[in-house]
């Protein structure tokens, strides 16, 4: 009786997480790929008509048996091979959600820059859409640096010269994607305002959001994973129950008709008599629970009580679209499935900081940072090893340091740090009398902490924008109106 009790409990909760009834804020409809080319994802070409000193063409690599698309940039001076930075994106975002800014002065200044998205985002392949899983990113970013070191750019690229680029969440993914390689494999690493440690932040969001609301969003992950193994298990059982492709046309031998007669051969002869039958059972079954198989989507952002990865105040929601396309690659919106809040606590970079030992590190952090706290950046910086990484810290939050002035110092501290460990003499490669983001040298801190000029950095951020309601983007409302970069 017990066992019973146990197998109805457990039977009645698994349909509750299955159904999560009570939750109107869940997304279960497909997101769409959309394949048409936006203005923000063209070819850009150098020369007079354009004012670009590079060019940006678009190609495609592997990742676990999937395209993962790329955009390429191409200084037009400089001697090749050229040296390579491998850039993405962020949490549940892509390539053209603002890299473009950044890319631009490392390509301003004799760099090539590879900016790629993850599977499932923007212009690569992959379903279902919007996957956000650390595994899986730092996956793609394996396979990107892959692609480059083994010579897949050509000869115009050096495979000897390749730094690392990540920002935000993969701020933390290029710490764990160069941990485990071989010394000198990559020249140096930029973090910026990085994911570090996943049990930390899930402690701060017990502390900031309550319990109740922590256990809201793990419920619907675990409902997001539950109908995805759902289907998964739907899928493999219709395979195992699919008829052989072909049968055998060899003669039958003494010995196969004797095996033929064997009680094996019996029980196989009855299975695939059933075998049409249990097919159309499996597909009635697939058909009748259709609407529970379909993925469960949650907001990548919204305001304080939502169900949302991210809870955000109404400037820094305005900070975070202020940087994106009028237009999205891919048909992107703020969604991202359920279940990546079942494997953020777990996802530590920070373990993977004493496995460096050799490499170059910039860590930029901003001091307003509600996502990636400052002080954990700096601690991280101090303890890198070898003596301690570079350190900047912008007067700003973490959105608004993608936007302004906070944009342009940080990208004119990566650059000169990029630049000094690829080799680079001064202006060799880069684009002379340039203004904004054309790579100007800044001489690097010999200790954590920011120097007075930095302290008196202007502290505006992106631009001033009207963000919307992020909770209506997410149900399928309109992008703000804002200008690519």
């Amino acid at each position: 009786m017990a066992a019973g009790f146990l197998v109805a409990v457990l039977a009645a909760v698994a349909a509750i997480l299955a159904t999560l009834p009570y939750e109107k804020e869940l997304v279960h409809t497909p997101l769409v790929r959309n394949t048409s080319l936006t203005p923000d994802a063209r070819p850009l070409s150098p020369g007079a008509g354009s004012g670009l000193p590079y060019s940006r063409t678009t190609l495609h690599f592997n990742s676990s048996g999937t395209a993962c698309e790329a955009w390429l940039y191409t200084p037009a001076q400089g001697q090749a091979p050229h040296p390579v930075v491998v850039m993405a994106h962020g949490l549940g975002a892509q390539k053209d959600l603002g890299l473009h800014r950044y890319a631009d002065p490392f390509a301003r200044a004799g760099m090539a820059v590879l900016v790629f998205d993850y599977r499932t985002f923007g212009g690569s392949d992959g379903e279902p859409r919007h996957w956000v899983s650390p595994r899986r990113h730092v996956e793609d970013w394996r396979a990107a640096l892959a692609f480059v070191k083994g010579g897949g750019l050509g000869s115009q690229y050096d495979t000897d010269r390749v730094s690392l680029w990540g920002t935000s969440f993969a701020g933390g993914h290029v710490l764990v994607t160069a941990a485990d390689l071989p010394p000198g494999h990559v020249r140096s690493i930029v973090s910026m305002v990085p994911h570090l440690d996943g049990m930390e932040n899930a402690k701060a969001n017990l502390r900031t959001r309550g319990l109740p609301a922590v256990l809201r969003l793990l419920a619907a992950a675990a409902h997001d994973k539950l109908r995805a193994a759902a289907a998964t298990g739907l899928d493999r059982l219709e395979a195992a129950l699919a008829p052989p492709a072909t049968a055998s046309t060899a003669p039958v031998t003494k010995a196969k008709a004797a095996a033929s007669d064997s009680p094996a051969a019996a029980v196989e002869r009855l299975l695939a008599a059933l075998r049409p039958a249990a097919a159309e059972a499996v597909s009635w079954l697939r058909a009748a629970a259709a609407p529970l198989l379909t993925p469960a989507y949650v907001k990548l952002l919204g305001a304080p009580g939502e169900l949302a990865l991210m809870q955000l105040q109404p400037a820094e929601i305005a900070a975070y679209f202020s940087k994106h396309p009028k237009e999205y690659q891919g048909g992107w919106r703020p969604l991202v499935l359920a279940r990546v809040a079942l494997e953020t606590s777990s996802y530590r970079p920070i373990t993977s900081l004493e496995r460096l030992a050799g490499v170059p590190l910039l860590f930029v952090s901003a001091a307003q940072d509600s996502l990636c706290p400052a002080a954990a950046v700096r601690a991280a910086a101090a303890a890198a090893p070898g003596g301690g990484a570079e350190y900047l810290e912008l007067p700003c939050d973490h959105f608004s340091a993608y936007g302004g002035e906070h944009l342009k110092a940080a990208s004119e501290r990566m650059t000169a740090f990029l630049r000094r460990h690829f080799g680079m003499q001064e202006g060799q490669g880069s684009e002379q009398g340039r203004g904004k983001g054309s790579g100007v040298e800044v001489q690097p801190e010999q200790a954590v902490g920011r120097s007075g000029e930095e302290e008196e950095q202007a502290a505006s951020g992106g631009a001033e924008v009207d963000a919307g309601d992020a909770g209506g983007l997410a149900g399928g409302g309109t992008s703000p109106a804002v200008d690519a970069a």
